[in-house]
């Protein structure tokens, strides 16, 4: 598997670092312009050693109980480095900066022209209209639906999706092959075996931790073309998303909870450019044409028991 050495390499360092992403990313920049990395760590763990004051033996049994967890790992996921084409650049420049995307499923869905959708946990009654429009809307146009992988308005949007086609990036706060939550763990079956696409920025030695959301929103943010956020109340996380830097040149809010208590957002989004959505025939206004990411071959025969 390509970039598993670099990957494992990087992991050890967030280990060593108590998860501190800055920290963990400028010592593996150092180490890929001093040493092949291409090599298990303990090739270099004495220059590693030398760099961070830490001694060799420490590094290696770190690096060796990461390896023992990735051996476990289930195979047929990519590691997509910060070389790819279709890795975005705006993740190493980041508070929590990382060189790897973790996926499994249909990676051409990268090369295509995405819409992003998100919202609430708990949507009204006419979020979920909303989500009939955008659905329909992406369907039409023959878009890629990229969101969060968790419930409410996310979950909503891929279950109709995905009945349709296979057009769905899944980002996780979890590793690509764990469910973030038992609820979820049959929606991300479906999106495999659709051809869609589950992706994350949280590797396969990382425990489950709250804050690997941050990472995943941040993530979405350099990922997406467009953003629609149909409900969120002030302050929520659909809200780091959409204001999140990224390459998305268009942005639309759901306006139906404009005025009302708790969603001010709204109107301060709109006065700094947001698009305004009040019904169906607003979403065309978030196409945009772009050249697509580079063509990259992906091996999609493998078919393995996840989950």
């Amino acid at each position: 598997m390509l970039n598993v050495e670099e990957s494992m390499s990087f992991e050890t360092l967030l280990s060593l670092f108590g998860e501190n992403y800055g920290k963990a990313f400028e010592v593996y920049m150092q180490l890929k312009r001093e040493v092949d990395i291409s090599y298990p760590l303990p090739s270099y763990a004495e220059r590693l050693g030398e760099l961070i004051g830490r001694r060799e033996e420490e590094i290696d049994a770190i690096w060796r109980g990461i390896r023992e967890r990735y051996q476990h790992i289930r195979g047929g996921y990519e590691i997509i480095d910060d070389g790819s084409p279709l890795f975005p650049k705006e993740l190493l420049k980041s508070e929590y900066p990382t060189p790897f995307l973790y996926a499994l499923g249909n990676l051409r869905l990268l090369e295509k022209e995405s819409l992003t959708v998100i919202g609430s946990l708990s949507p009204g009654l006419e979020a979920e209209g909303i989500v009939r429009d955008a659905s329909a809307f992406i369907k039409n146009n023959r878009l890629v639906l990229l969101t969060p992988l968790r419930l409410g308005i996310s979950s909503m949007m891929i279950a109709d999706i995905i009945r349709d086609s296979g057009n769905v990036i899944a980002f996780s706060s979890s590793f690509v092959t764990k469910a973030p939550n038992e609820r979820l763990k049959n929606q991300m079956v479906d999106i495999y075996k659709r051809g869609g696409l589950i992706i994350s920025a949280t590797g396969p030695s990382r425990k489950e931790d709250k804050w690997h959301q941050v990472i995943r929103n941040r993530a979405i943010s350099a990922l997406s073309d467009s953003i629609f956020l149909i409900e969120e109340k002030d302050g929520g996380p659909a809200w780091k998303i959409f204001d999140g830097d990224g390459n998305a040149v268009k942005k639309m809010v759901g306006t139906h909870n404009r005025g009302k208590e708790g969603y001010s957002f709204i109107e301060s989004r709109i006065r700094n450019g947001a698009l305004e959505y009040r019904d169906g025939r607003d979403l065309k206004k978030l196409l945009n044409k772009r050249e697509g990411r580079a063509r990259i071959k992906t091996d999609l025969s493998l078919t393995p028991d996840l989950f």
